[in-house]
């Protein structure tokens, strides 16, 4: 009776994923340096770029799944702004 009362509650604890729910962590590099980014990479047809609050030259970053990886794929074609990890180590 435990056993079926806890598959039960653990079935509640699974919840379908969206697509407004992937964060992914990332990596940016800006000039030598590679800082990690959380952001919502979407996989999709899009290469997942960033631009950084402000930076007003407006540059994008592309957002790699690590420092020697592959560019993560984004559904939007628009880049997300997100905080200068500089400035937040």
């Amino acid at each position: 009776m435990l056993a079926f009362v806890f598959a039960i509650a653990l079935s509640f604890a699974f919840v379908s994923t969206t697509s407004e729910d992937y964060y992914a962590t990332g990596f940016i590099q800006i000039g030598t340096t590679w800082y990690e980014v959380d952001m919502d990479c979407s996989p999709g047809e899009e290469l997942c770029k960033v631009t950084l609050e402000g930076d007003e030259t407006e540059t994008k970053y592309q957002v790699y799944d690590d420092e020697n990886g592959n560019p993560l794929e984004s559904t939007s074609p628009f880049p997300e702004e997100i905080p200068d990890p500089r400035l937040n180590p």
